[in-house]
């Protein structure tokens, strides 16, 4: 004697059913259905065939526009890593100095310059500002300049070394190395165990603190 099932009778029946139902439903999609974008997609339909061509104008206009894309996007991607390594870093920061020197050190400063008078006036007013003891600093004002940031520069020099300050002026008459070649030509005759160099359009603050 064989016995059946009638759940599983009636599972069979059920998944029968429903097949039938879902061919039936493919069978019978309008043309706007499922069926239809399946027929779309495939490769023996030529509907749009023929409708453009690739040419040499599109490559010329496409080809930088998308080389461009992707050089912001890379950039992009730098940005937000640069935000992601401040905020998982900033908790490191220690403002205050890893030292203090028992005796403070002799500091060279170094103001490399090429035809900009407007702004070395501003430069050197604010480096003699420096809260920092006079005897235990050197400034160069590195001067490059071809125009007449030459007499500007070297009055204000002046102006400042009368008044008691450390301040120097050397003015080279070739420009081999650019700024470079200037700073490098300083440190041969610096005194000072550091250097501090600041270009022309910066502004130190009076004090490191």
């Amino acid at each position: 004697m064989t016995f059946v099932n009638p759940a599983a009778g009636l599972s069979r029946v059920l998944t029968a059913t429903l097949g039938m139902r879902i061919t039936a439903l493919f069978a019978f999609a309008p043309q706007t259905g499922l069926r239809h974008y399946f027929k779309a997609m495939q490769t023996t339909d030529q509907t749009f065939k023929g409708l453009y061509h690739w040419n040499l104008f599109d490559a010329a206009v496409l080809l930088p526009y998308f080389a461009v894309m992707i050089v912001l996007a890379l950039y992009g991607v730098h940005r937000y890593t640069m935000c992601y390594l401040y905020f998982k870093y900033r908790k490191n920061y220690n403002p205050n100095p890893p030292r203090h020197f028992d005796e403070l050190p002799m500091v060279t400063v170094q103001l490399p310059i090429f035809n900009e008078q407007f702004v070395i006036d501003r430069l050197i007013e604010a480096v003699c500002a420096m809260e920092y003891p006079a005897e235990k600093l050197e400034i160069q004002v590195l001067d490059d300049s071809t125009d007449e940031t030459q007499a500007v520069a070297a009055g204000i020099v002046d102006r400042y070394a009368a008044l008691g300050h450390p301040i120097v002026y050397i003015h080279r008459t070739n420009r081999h190395g650019y700024k470079a070649g200037a700073l490098d030509a300083g440190l041969k005759v610096a005194k000072g165990e550091y250097v501090a160099i600041f270009d022309a359009d910066f502004v130190p603050p009076r004090t490191g603190s």
